[in-house]
């Protein structure tokens, strides 16, 4: 939980820091490749350091904990199709109910062909604006907000929320001091592989429809980072003076 906070909020800030720098505000409402605003204070995040070694035990199936339940649901075949973070501010508004994705035919009910992991980064509380999900609204004819049906799960870092990619929810205001991050990992039968007839969004994960930042600006190095980092070279030109002159 702490390696995926760091690196959330992280990306945050190098994304906040690259568009000052280079004045990109007005561009900023309409989004890049690596971040996008959902609503005042929300944004949708997507992270290269995902895809790192380091970060195996979100998309390595053979390691995600969660994986025995998506199987489950989705079939032996189920396959991670995206991945990111959302991050609710201080003082977010509350989110547009919504699903994520709507049937793929409005003949039927069909069985789920995709879910949606969420894996929340600190503590739920009704304060800092958890997920509000309405029950029953996967099920087709259903999909319309009924307050009778609301489940909002306050739930501690780390554990894993999943559900029916057609689910009706919305993320609630955030009312604390702190950021409400959140990783979310989508998964669909048959990884989402168009030529097999399985699902694909290519309305939520396309990234060609924004602009690309580029290369994130670095955060400047405090003037301590400086002094430790000119102590560590006089350091190292000292020891390799000395072992030049026992030679």
């Amino acid at each position: 939980v702490d390696l995926c906070l760091d690196a959330v909020l992280s990306h945050y800030d190098g994304v906040m820091r690259t568009v000052r720098a280079r004045n990109l505000h007005f561009e900023l409402a309409d989004g890049f490749d690596v971040l996008r605003e959902r609503g005042r204070g929300r944004y949708d995040m997507e992270l290269d350091v995902f895809d790192s070694p380091a970060f195996d035990f979100l998309t390595d199936s053979d390691k995600a904990s969660w994986m025995p339940v998506v199987r489950k649901i989705l079939g032996d075949d189920a396959a991670l199709v995206h991945k990111g973070s959302f991050l609710s501010l201080p003082g977010s508004d509350i989110q547009v109910y919504h699903q994520d994705g709507v049937h793929l035919t409005g003949r039927a009910q069909r069985p789920c062909h995709a879910v949606n992991v969420f894996i929340p980064l600190v503590d739920l509380t009704r304060s800092n604006g958890p997920t509000e999900f309405c029950l029953g609204t996967h099920h087709l004819g259903y999909e319309h907000y009924d307050k009778t049906m609301i489940e909002t799960p306050t739930v501690p870092a780390g554990t894993p929320i999943i559900f029916d990619y057609r689910l009706g929810h919305r993320g609630m205001g955030n009312a604390s001091d702190g950021p409400r991050p959140v990783v979310y990992l989508t998964y669909s039968r048959g990884g989402g592989d168009a030529r097999n007839g399985e699902f694909q969004d290519k309305v939520n994960f396309s990234r060609k429809r924004y602009k690309k930042l580029g290369e994130l600006v670095e955060r400047p190095l405090s003037r301590e980072e400086r002094a430790a980092k000119r102590r560590k070279a006089e350091a190292e030109a000292e020891a390799e003076a000395e072992a030049e002159g026992q030679s």
